[in-house]
């Protein structure tokens, strides 16, 4: 029996023992290898497994092109199929709430050769939260406070080095002219002032530490979790996520989504 693939697939078949591959369609090969000639048992068993994905059964003197349209309708059906499926079930997916459900590569390339749209993973869009705003709140006044202290470290140094420079009371406000012992008063402000600015250095020093020990006690609670137990732990700590910095559910958001293919989501599951 003579068995023929129009497709742009190879086909892989095994039968008693044996395998083999039937190549895809080549029009430019004179040889016409997708065109191969079993025996009638091993024919019957490979047209009924691989018939859905376009071969085709030929006879002697039947026409190429005409056998070439059946096998192309049959693939193409065959392929629309897989497609349609996976959307569907990725429909029900959306509408259960549950995760993303990824297409083979296989599949990702036929949808691409039939020009069908698969599904990609829906995104949502991010909701901001009391908490966060605090967090970033913190965050923005020690960006300024350590700006400021750097500001201040640099007047400093102009003041070390001679310079005729007024001493600031704190931020934001006025600075004072020296009073009638310029000489007097420029020591005091540059023992205030240096005083001052070791205080800060300290503190700012102080929160940076707490905030990178911070950090590494909320990494120790989810790094090492994987697919299945992320998404229980995710809903056991929702709160406690959210009041993490920005910097630990950043890692938590970018963890789920390598896991489980879909957003980290917005509201408490």
């Amino acid at each position: 029996m003579i068995i023929a693939n129009f497709t742009p697939d190879k086909i892989e078949w095994m039968h008693v023992g044996a395998n083999g591959t039937i190549p895809a369609y080549n029009p430019d090969n004179p040889k016409k290898p997708h065109i191969v000639n079993f025996d009638d048992s091993r024919a019957n068993h490979i047209l009924n497994k691989f018939a859905v994905r376009g071969l085709v059964q030929m006879n002697f003197g039947d026409d190429e092109e005409a056998k070439k349209k059946e096998s192309l309708k049959l693939w193409r059906i065959f392929w629309e199929r897989q497609i349609e499926n996976q959307n569907q079930h990725n429909e029900q997916q959306k509408e259960a709430g549950n995760r993303y459900s990824r297409p083979t590569d296989e599949l990702d390339e036929h949808a691409k050769l039939l020009g069908i749209e698969l599904l990609r993973p829906w995104t949502v869009a991010a909701k901001s939260t009391k908490e966060v705003d605090e967090l970033k709140g913190e965050n923005m006044a020690l960006k300024k406070s350590i700006e400021a202290m750097q500001a201040q470290m640099s007047q400093l140094m102009q003041m070390m080095a001679g310079g005729k420079v007024k001493a600031p009371l704190a931020q934001n406000e006025p600075e004072v002219e020296p009073g009638p012992d310029p000489s007097q008063s420029s020591e005091n402000a540059k023992e205030a002032l240096r005083k001052q600015i070791l205080k800060e250095q300290a503190e700012a020093k102080n929160k940076v530490e707490e905030f990178e020990k911070t950090l590494a006690v909320n990494r120790n609670k989810y790094m090492r979790l994987g697919e299945s137990n992320m998404n229980l732990w995710v809903s056991k700590n929702w709160d406690d996520i959210m009041a993490m910095p920005k910097e630990n559910r950043d890692e938590i958001e970018e963890k789920y989504f390598k896991l489980y293919g879909v957003d980290f989501p917005t509201e408490k599951i």
